[in-house]
């Protein structure tokens, strides 16, 4: 035989010895699959699970900290930080991607750089950020300041709040704001809020996601793109489920930061922040309780807030947890309420009364109390250092069954009468 054949024959040989208990497995699995196939049905397959919804991805305790892009940008400064969250419970950071003055890293959509001073770019590499985050166990997010913009409004006059006499609106500071109606707006901070999480990021926190007071030694705010059929909280709600609807497909979530306030009254607090339709839009909402921005008028009971630090907290967001609960009970998802809590003196009304690691633990002792565990803290300067006390070594649950003062309840019954039922009614409609 030549050697074309001498193979073949010493394969057959070898598979006539192989064992016969294997042969006639393969042969029976074999005849399975040929089966199936005639009888025109595919092999089961397990159904691929399903991937996680971008809510169940966020940290199951958010203890967390303001860094500014200047301090994130800092070498110095950054290795501060990130020591503090080693040694801490500090597990998140919320950093700046856009602030008033514009974004803080090198975007890719040229109407953000326009809208940006070209000096002012602290963070070089946002995704280098965000690693550098992970690599410490950080939860990132990306903070986004959308409406108070005097850069984009400047470019773009077209799209800012207008006096009755056609000028630029202004606010006490003398600057100008973008019209929370105008879809160009909103495009361009929804753009640069999928950059960051394309950067990594898997949170992205829209802040002044507003209007600006209307104060009455202001003019009256003129807004061209307004929609007549829809009030301010139409206009808020609706860039947030915009947003959400692009984020969420990239696996992040979306939250919001709102005055305390609209946890406390049931209207808008006059910029478009009605508590039960934000609660129900964001995965996340982020009521800034600062004690010292609250007026002895603002909280029954609560003469002094600055000086009051646990009771303004548990006052203010235990309103909160009564109305998410009844959104529950009326069958919509609320947002995780995560408060920022406040962690600077207040030179500006209270100078006398410094904040340190007792005033931040009564704040965080009042989250506790109401059932939460999560919190962040706000300095302006990202300076820490005087409340670090207060940190516990280790991320640990520390809720307790919630106690909200009795009271609340009654208070919370009159927002409802006053239109808080409502706009639970009209959100489970909708949602039917």
């Amino acid at each position: 035989m030549g050697r074309r054949t001498v193979a073949p024959f010493l394969v057959l040989s070898a598979l006539a010895s192989a064992s016969c208990d294997a042969l006639e497995q393969n042969a029976i699995r074999e005849m399975g699959v040929a089966s199936r196939l005639a009888a025109g049905t595919p092999p089961s397959r397990q159904p691929a699970p399903a991937p996680p919804a971008p809510r169940e991805t966020m940290p199951p305790i958010i203890r967390g900290i303001y860094v500014s892009s200047y301090a994130m940008g800092n070498p110095v400064r950054r290795a501060e930080l990130l020591a503090l969250a080693d040694t801490t419970e500090i597990n998140t950071f919320v950093i700046d991607v856009k602030d008033e003055d514009g974004v803080r890293y090198h975007s890719g959509i040229p109407l953000a750089m326009e809208a940006t001073h070209p000096g002012s770019i602290p963070v070089r590499d946002l995704k280098s950020v965000v690693d550098t985050l992970r690599a410490h166990g950080i939860h990132p997010i990306a903070r986004v300041v959308v409406f108070k913009d005097r850069r984009l409004s400047r470019v773009r006059p077209q799209w800012s709040i207008r006096t009755p006499a056609g000028e630029a609106w202004r606010d006490h500071q003398n600057l100008t704001w973008v019209s929370p109606w105008e879809r160009g707006v909103w495009e361009m901070n929804i753009a640069i809020a999928e950059e960051a999480v394309r950067a990594g990021f898997r949170e992205v926190q829209f802040d002044y996601v507003r209007f600006p007071e209307q104060y009455r030694s202001l003019p009256l705010q003129v807004h061209p793109s307004a929609d007549t059929a829809g009030d301010r909280t139409d206009a808020i709600a609706g860039f947030l489920a915009a947003a959400r609807a692009r984020i969420h497909p990239l696996g992040a979530t979306i939250t919001a930061d709102v005055f305390g306030l609209s946890m406390n009254e049931s209207r808008d607090v006059g910029i478009g922040q009605q508590w039960e339709r934000i609660s129900a839009t964001v995965d996340g909402v982020l009521p800034m309780v600062y004690p010292s921005h609250y007026f002895p008028t603002h909280l029954a009971g609560i003469a002094r807030p600055n000086r009051m630090p646990y009771q303004t907290v548990l006052h203010s967001v235990g309103m909160g947890v009564i109305r998410n609960q009844r959104l529950k009970d009326a069958g919509i998802q609320p947002a995780r309420i995560v408060p920022w809590l406040q962690a600077f003196t207040a030179t500006w009304n209270d100078r006398g009364f410094r904040y340190g690691p007792q005033q931040a633990r009564d704040q965080m002792r009042a989250v506790y109390d109401l059932g939460l565990e999560d919190w962040i803290l706000w300095h302006p300067n990202s300076n820490y250092a005087q409340i670090a006390g207060a940190f516990a070594r280790e991320t640990a649950p520390e809720s307790r069954a919630p106690t909200p003062p009795g009271s609340l309840a009654v208070t919370v019954d009159r927002f409802d009468r006053e239109g808080a039922a409502a706009e639970r009614q009209r959100l489970a409609a909708a949602a039917d």
